[in-house]
Parts: structure tokens; sequence; C-alpha cells
């Protein structure tokens, strides 16, 4: 009796096929990765604790537009991210400090890149463009700290064009 090689040569077959398939293309972020980025140096770490309402965010980031936000850090910079959608459904993040106005969580860097004197308005990013939001303590939103925070995120190198607002942005 000869033994049937054909399973086995159909997945050896299979397995050149697969190998010549393109790799999956590495996830694009929004912003000219040759632009200079920069963490602010403005505050303490606890100066963002509490709750932000996400004002405008890019797709497919961990933040939304509507989404809340809710900072726990300690003077250290070390802390918890809650982030609650639309939804109701949360999720909660840790966060460690890996420099001034940057941590890590979550498999991403998340930059503070501006914050206005009262911490009122403020301005999430990454150097690789995956993670870009305008965050506002509730009912303290205004336009001219909008226009502000778009600024930043174009100074930063960033697509404004592919930024999504909420309904009441």
């Amino acid at each position: 009796m000869i033994p049937c090689r054909f399973p086995a040569i159909l997945g050896l077959g299979l397995l050149a096929l697969a190998a010549c398939a393109p790799a999956p293309e590495a996830p694009q972020g929004f912003r000219d990765a040759q632009a200079p980025i920069a963490s602010t140096t403005r505050g303490r770490p606890s100066d963002l604790n509490g709750l932000w309402q996400v004002e405008a965010a890019y797709p497919g980031g961990p933040l939304a537009p509507g989404d809340s936000a809710t900072f726990q850090l300690t003077a250290e910079g070390d802390g918890l991210l809650r982030i609650t959608g639309a939804d109701g459904a949360a999720r909660l993040i840790r966060l460690e400090a890996a420099g001034p106005s940057r941590w890590s969580g979550a498999g991403r860097d998340w930059w503070l890149l501006w914050a206005d004197d009262g911490f009122r308005t403020m301005v999430l990013g990454a150097p690789d463009g995956l993670l870009g939001a305008v965050l506002n303590r509730p009912g303290a939103a205004s336009p001219d700290r909008s226009r502000a925070a778009r600024e930043l995120l174009d100074f930063n190198g960033y697509d404004l064009t592919a930024l999504r607002a909420g309904p009441s942005a």
C-alpha cells in the first residue's frame, strides 16, 4: 500500500501560496511623521485628574467624540484613565509615566500636547499619529480654545481634515 501524500503536498502548497500574500498594512496615523511634535511641560500630572469630554478625535483611535474620559494620576504621573463611550460601555487603561506629560498604556503612547492655563481644554496626541483628540472639562468648551487646540494639532503635523467632531462641537 502506498501512503497518500496528497494532503501533505496540498498543505505545503497552500502554505507557500500564503507566504506570497502581501503583508498586512501597518495602521496609518493622521500626522506627518516628519513634522516635529512635543509634549507640554505645563502643569503637573494631577492637573488632568477628573472628568473630561471628548470634543473631537481622529477615527480608529482610543477616544471618540462624545466619550468621557476620567484621569486619576499620581504626582509621579502613573495612574488610570477610564473612557466611557456614548453607549455607556467603559474601558479602564493603566497609564505609566514615560516622561513629562507622556504616558504609555494600552499598547500606545499618550502625550499631552497642550492645555490652556486653567486646564479646561487639552490636546492629546502621539508621535505615530494614531491618537489625536481635543478634550474639555464638562461645560467648559469655548470657541477660542477649540480653535487654539486645532491650531496646535496642525502645528504638530496632524491632518485637520480627518479630525471628527461631536454633535455639540
